[in-house]
C-alpha cells in the first residue's frame, strides 16, 4: 500500500489548478450571497418608502385635525365669551330685580 501523501504527487501546475478551481468556488458563493443581499436590500428600501409615504400621509391628516381643533377651539373661547358677558348681564338684570324687590311695592 502506498503511505504518500497524494497531495505530493501533484505537479506545480495541478495544485494551481486546484486552488483556482477552489477560489472560483468562494468566489462564486460570495457573488451568490452578495446578490441575495442585494435582493433583500431592495425589498427593505421598497418597505421604507412605503412607510415614509405612509407617514407623510399620517402627517398631514394630523396637520388637518390639529387646524380643525385650534378652528372648534377659537370657536368655542368665543362662544363662552358671549356666554359669560349674558351671564353677567343676566346676573346685574336679576341685581336690579331683588333690588326692586326689597324695596318694596312703594318703587
Amino acid at each position: 500500500m502506498d503511505t504518500t501523501d497524494p497531495m505530493d504527487r501533484l505537479t506545480l501546475l495541478e495544485r494551481a489548478q486546484l486552488l483556482h478551481d477552489a477560489t472560483l468556488r468562494r468566489h462564486a458563493d460570495m457573488l451568490d450571497r452578495h446578490v441575495d443581499a442585494l435582493a433583500r436590500h431592495a425589498e427593505q428600501m421598497a418597505l421604507l418608502r412605503g412607510l415614509m409615504e405612509q407617514q407623510a400621509r399620517t402627517q398631514t391628516a394630523l396637520s388637518e385635525i390639529a387646524e380643525r381643533l385650534t378652528q372648534q377651539q377659537d370657536l368655542h373661547a368665543e362662544r363662552l365669551a358671549r356666554h359669560e358677558e349674558v351671564m353677567l348681564r343676566l346676573a346685574q338684570t336679576l341685581d336690579a330685580i331683588r333690588d326692586m324687590l326689597d324695596r318694596g311695592n312703594g318703587h
